[in-house]
């Protein structure tokens, strides 16, 4: 009987204790920073921190008419690394000015089911993915492919993992001068 008395006082002091608690002091939560805006128009090119990405259909014949080298940055919504290298790389004003003058960028989600012309070939988003690793799984992400000869997709390079503005600046420094 002792204990059971003991309980209920104890239960009354947390009640009251909680019910007279200043909640006034307590930290407000922080607001979310805005996301940057993406601005995608009707031909599926979207501007982002500087560079002018297309989906792979268009991307491809882009390059292919202007005769310019293919970048495909393979991403998810759920990958760190892929972030930071939207973040660190891809916002880098070297790295911008020569996308921009020597490349199309392609962005590619390969967890998004979607519709793909290459080649005079449609490819859903496994089968695009496998196409760009040469029959293989992608493994690991972020993977970038640089493209030069788009009419032999055994001439893709595969890069794994982030690249930062260093390294990347490098791999486009060698496609231009091949």
């Amino acid at each position: 009987m002792a204990r059971k008395i003991l309980f209920i006082s104890l239960a009354l002091l947390l009640v009251i204790g909680i019910s007279s608690a200043d909640f006034s002091q307590q930290p407000k939560p922080k607001k979310k920073a805005a996301k940057k805006t993406v601005a995608k128009t009707e031909t599926g090119e979207t501007a982002h921190n500087g560079i002018k990405w297309y989906n792979m259909t268009e991307g491809y014949l882009k390059a292919k008419k202007e005769k310019k080298i293919l970048v495909v940055d393979v991403y998810t919504d759920w990958c760190g690394w892929c972030k930071v290298m939207d973040k660190q790389t891809y916002e880098n004003p070297n790295v911008v000015k020569k996308m921009n003058k020597y490349f199309v960028g392609v962005k590619f989600n390969p967890e998004i089911n979607a519709s793909y012309t290459i080649n005079e070939q449609t490819l859903n988003s496994d089968q695009l993915a496998k196409y760009l690793n040469k029959g293989g799984r992608i493994p690991g992400y972020p993977m970038t492919y640089v493209w030069k000869t788009l009419a032999d997709n055994t001439k893709i390079e595969p890069y794994s993992g982030y690249l930062d503005t260093t390294v990347f600046n490098s791999i486009m420094n060698k496609v231009i001068q091949q």
